[in-house]
């Protein structure tokens, strides 16, 4: 077990800032709760959507969600994301170490922070969790049940999308970062479904959206075609050669943590 605060305590110079990637459903928060955090800062922009939600009286069962609650749970989102760059940008002036629980979907914006951050003078870490895109779709689905009310679930087509881009972006991550990049897998390894068809009819298709403004023949034209590119390039990433070379990425996880009190202690 690590105990980071007491790494932190101990080690000289710069603060520390460790980034998770990994898509909804992946177990992030499981691999968070394997580390002895101590009082170390999590920021996590789904603790604030949550909060946010509750006090507008707002269901947080996002994937059945109508029309109007979608309305409102998107304004609800661009508050929490206000707050929630307002907590990094404070944290990053005060010079405190923290740990950013993000899915990091997006390169560039990731990429970015990086630079910002070392500009600021922090030793940058990233812990990068895969797990297949069942996983995460099926974690999701179960996340509101389970939590009795208490957790949103997303909407299963930007989990999809969420799932691809992560995956997407893990070699550059890889490259990125260099040697202060892990990553560990959660895989049901040959038991997954590996028909992009029947994972979208089992996990999105029951919970497709009611009641959205119809689309013009261009705007359902364009949309049949993203969705189309999208099922292409999603079942080559359901591909035994794939997830293979996705493993290659990984470690165990005590070969994980062996490499965050190496960094920890730089």
């Amino acid at each position: 077990m690590i105990n980071l605060i007491q790494l932190l305590k101990e080690s000289q110079g710069s603060p520390k800032a460790i980034i998770l990637a990994g898509a909804p459903g992946a177990g992030k928060g499981y691999v968070l709760k394997g580390l002895d955090l101590g009082g170390i800062k999590i920021l996590n922009i789904d603790n604030i959507f949550i909060d946010k939600l509750k006090k507008a009286n707002i269901t947080l069962d996002l994937k059945n969600a109508t029309p109007e609650e979608r309305s409102s749970q998107a304004k609800s989102m661009a508050d929490a994301n206000k707050e929630f760059k307002g907590n990094i940008q404070s944290t990053i002036e005060g010079k405190e170490s923290f740990i950013l629980d993000g899915t990091a979907a997006s390169f560039n914006q990731t990429s970015k922070l990086k630079s910002q951050l070392e500009e600021a003078g922090y030793k940058v870490f990233m812990l990068y969790v895969y797990t297949d895109l069942e996983i995460s779709l099926k974690q999701n689905q179960d996340r509101f049940e389970k939590s009795k009310g208490e957790d949103r679930s997303l909407s299963p087509s930007i989990v999809m999308r969420t799932w691809k881009s992560v995956t997407q972006n893990l070699d550059k991550y890889a490259d990125l970062f260099g040697f202060d990049f892990v990553a560990v897998a959660n895989t049901l390894e040959d038991q997954g479904i590996k028909d992009i068809d029947v994972i979208i009819k089992k996990y999105l298709t029951p919970f497709d959206p009611k009641g959205t403004k119809p689309k013009t023949p261009a705007q359902q034209k364009r949309s049949e075609e993203n969705k189309a590119k999208d099922r292409e390039e999603i079942q080559s990433m359901l591909s035994d050669e794939f997830i293979s070379d996705v493993v290659e990425y990984t470690m165990s996880k005590e070969e994980a943590q062996m490499r965050i009190n190496q960094f920890l202690n730089k």
